[in-house]
């Protein structure tokens, strides 16, 4: 008789667990890939960039000027010059004097990469005192 009246054991339930640590570890890992991967097809294709122009811009005296304009050969105080002969001229027309001014006007059309080459030219002839200028904005047309 004693068997008729024994209840049934209860039986643990099992709750449900998910384990997200795989997965975390999976996003990271190719959130560090993508990163990676962006920054250097960056590096490799450069930023596209419009250098600014100004209304107000106003030519610079008594400083050595270069000028760099689109489709046009880089200019020392108005004369061209090969990228390469850009240092040269520059000791030539400060006479050695490596603290001399260098005002580098560009257009806002120049690609980013030609004023790159061009700053590269001038601190390989160790001038330091380097300005950027904005070129005077020109009349439509022109």
């Amino acid at each position: 008789m004693s068997e008729a009246f024994v209840l049934p054991r209860r039986r643990r339930r099992v709750r449900p667990y998910l384990d997200l640590t795989a997965t975390i570890d999976t996003v990271f890992n190719l959130l560090i890939f993508f990163a990676v991967t962006t920054t250097l097809a960056g590096a490799l294709t450069g930023l596209p960039m419009r250098l600014p122009s100004a209304r107000t811009a106003q030519p610079v005296p008594e400083r050595i000027v270069l000028t760099l304009l689109p489709g046009r050969p880089p200019q020392v105080n108005g004369q061209a010059v090969a990228v390469e002969q850009i240092g040269p001229s520059l000791v030539t027309l400060a006479g050695g004097d490596r603290e001399a001014q260098v005002v580098v006007v560009s257009d806002e059309k120049v690609p980013y990469s030609q004023l790159v080459e061009a700053l590269d030219q001038v601190r390989l002839a160790e001038f330091h005192r380097i300005a950027l200028a904005a070129a005077p904005k020109r009349p439509a047309g022109q």
